[in-house]
């Protein structure tokens, strides 16, 4: 038990510093660069309220900058410990000087803020407290979900071991944009495997707290509540990974709110040149992101079109990801390789890879929470219509929802919406909540609005009640999961990974027992595990459909022609490999465990 706590309080402490030198990096910047400057000491409640929401949002910059300054060590080959320290040593540093300089905060204490909210207040606080203790223990588990074995932490593994950017073609997506991945990177270099799940889960607090912050300045406590309730159930289920989708809604969210603070004091230029930046991080991480760019770019030019904005907004936007297009262009002739080999030509990718992948998008084709679909209904609320914020908010939702349901229809590739989307369900369902209420009321004959006003109170703490003892059992099992997956030590991780990693023990047997190139079928959900350099997978190169139909002597010629002098098969997801006559006579199994084995090739 209490070497569980040292493992977490261990990452904690790393995850604190690394916060602690984002936010002196962008506090430093909002000081100079935004006026007034942040508070040091708030002369009123506003004030008091927006505080919070500028530490967060300056949190967010400082990150966004500490990504450029590891993607340029990389780039410059010098992607090391000492320098990647540094990094962190020297934005504590700015951070300490600001600390001083910001003198003390007025806040009240937690204590009155409990005193002075109403029962429906805090019912919903306790409903976000319950919803957010699952994800503090959740990112301290060993790497075990598919996307991140299979291609996330590979890739950042394989920039670490080089100290540099390097392209590694027998993984999944060489060629994307990898702004967060390469902050995991720095994440592994600095402590170990578990710090990208911190980092992720860092991202997701703060995209958690500007909703709240964001719902608070425009619709009050209340709406601040329920908007924050909203997305975390919508992603409390993403903090045990290092998935890139958290962060990338992070930094599209706070781009979102730095471009209203601009618009409200057009003057400041800062404001939007912070918002540019944050949206470039975003559009430096994932392919999905460049959607932003088309509203971004006619909300703009509505506004203004001076040519120091525009210059601003594109050094700004460009900063932190133009390489990653750029690199693209330069060696595959494709700047949005692979999935614009239609225009521009394919380089790994073929034609089958590109229908293959929309293939697979449509298999898991879904739809988001039901609890987000009230966001349609947010033009018929009257009060939001009257907010310019909330109208550019609307807007921005139908585009976005259109562009969605056009190419992949897959929720998780909305997640850098939901923000948005949560907090507009979060004032209809308000409005909903209040409406019916006021109807019963008015059923009853009893339309007094001090005793209307009763009976919502009594309504919204009765469904909090509810909703608390409803998510109980769910968040204890959860909690207990989590707990039992914290890995302090090797042995322990060997335990989990053993349980949870497809064919982990014949992985760790080949390890041990180290062949000098492996090909997989079907272990494409372990990569991370295997051997450096073990390839094979559904597209690019070493594609599974060029190999699994052939003679096992063929293969055993086509898979030596590559290089490789052994390999790995998932009986169960490829049974026809190893059932052809002939096989035994051009493979000599190695290794065994259940459905998992590995081959020598004769």
């Amino acid at each position: 038990m209490m070497d569980k706590f040292g493992y977490a309080a261990l990452h904690y402490l790393t995850l604190l510093a690394f916060l602690f030198s984002s936010w002196g990096y962008g506090h430093f910047l909002l000081r100079r660069f935004t006026r007034p400057a942040l508070p040091s000491i708030p002369a009123s409640e506003s004030t008091v309220s927006d505080g919070p929401f500028l530490h967060a949002y300056s949190a967010m910059v400082g990150i966004g900058m500490s990504i450029c300054f590891l993607q340029w060590l990389a780039i410059a080959g010098q992607f090391r410990h000492a320098p990647v320290l540094g990094i962190v040593v020297a934005g504590a540093l700015m951070g300490a000087v600001q600390l001083r300089a910001l003198g003390p905060l007025a806040w009240p204490s937690w204590g009155k803020r409990w005193r002075a909210a109403s029962w429906p207040l805090r019912g919903a606080g306790l409903i976000i407290a319950l919803l957010l203790l699952p994800t503090l223990i959740a990112p301290l588990c060993p790497p075990l979900a598919w996307d991140e074995v299979m291609y996330h932490l590979p890739h950042a593994q394989q920039w670490v071991l080089h100290g540099k950017l390097t392209v590694n073609a027998w993984l999944r997506y060489p060629w994307f944009p990898y702004n967060i991945d390469v902050l995991f990177a720095g994440g592994m270099l600095m402590q170990d495997d578990v710090m990208p799940h911190m980092l992720n889960a860092l991202m997701g607090w703060l995209a958690t707290f500007l909703v709240y912050q964001t719902g608070k300045r425009h619709g009050g406590a209340g709406l601040a509540c329920l908007a924050t309730i909203i997305f975390l159930v919508l992603t409390r289920w993403d903090y045990d990974s290092a998935m890139i989708d958290l962060g990338v809604t992070a930094f599209m969210f706070a781009g979102c709110l730095g471009f209203v603070r601009w618009m409200e004091q057009p003057r400041q230029l800062g404001w939007l040149a912070s918002a540019a930046f944050l949206f470039g991080v975003a559009v430096g991480a994932k392919y999905q992101s460049l959607t932003v760019l088309l509203p971004l770019a006619v909300a703009l030019l509505l506004r203004t079109r001076k040519p120091g904005a525009w210059l601003v907004v594109s050094f700004s936007l460009l900063l932190p990801c133009i390489y990653w297009y750029v690199r693209n262009y330069l060696m595959t002739g494709d700047p949005f390789a692979p999935v614009g080999g239609k225009l521009f030509g394919f380089t790994d990718w073929n034609p089958g890879d590109y229908a293959g992948q929309f293939i697979d998008l449509k298999m898991h084709a879904d739809w988001p929470h039901f609890v987000l679909w009230p966001a349609l209904l947010a033009p018929l609320v009257p009060g939001l219509r009257q907010l310019p914020v909330a109208r550019a908010a609307m807007m921005l939702s139908a585009y976005a929802m259109v562009v969605w349901y056009l190419t992949s229809h897959y929720a998780r590739y909305l997640m850098p919406y939901f923000p948005i989307l949560a907090l507009l369900a979060a004032a209809v369902w308000r409005w909903l909540f209040v409406a019916g209420l006021e109807k019963i009321g008015g059923l009853a004959r009893s339309p007094a609005p001090v005793r209307i006003a009763n009976i919502q109170r009594r309504a919204a703490a009765t469904l909090a009640v509810l909703t608390l003892l409803a998510l109980l059992p769910n968040v204890a099992n959860k909690w207990a999961g989590n707990w039992a997956l914290i890995a302090p030590t090797m042995a322990a991780r060997e335990a989990i990974l053993e349980r949870k990693i497809t064919g982990y023990p014949v992985l760790a047997y080949l390890r041990q027992h180290p062949m000098r190139q492996t090909y997989q079928f079907g272990l494409e959900d372990a990569l991370y595990y295997a051997p450096l350099q073990t390839s094979g997978d559904h597209f690019g190169p070493g594609r599974y459909r060029d190999f699994a139909t052939l003679t096992p002597a063929a293969l055993a010629a086509a898979l030596r022609e590559r290089g490789n002098d052994s390999m790995l098969v998932h009986a169960t997801r490829w049974p026809g490999i190893t059932t052809q006559a002939g096989f035994d006579q051009s493979f000599a199994l190695v290794y065994q465990d259940g459905p998992v084995a590995l081959y020598r090739i004769l």
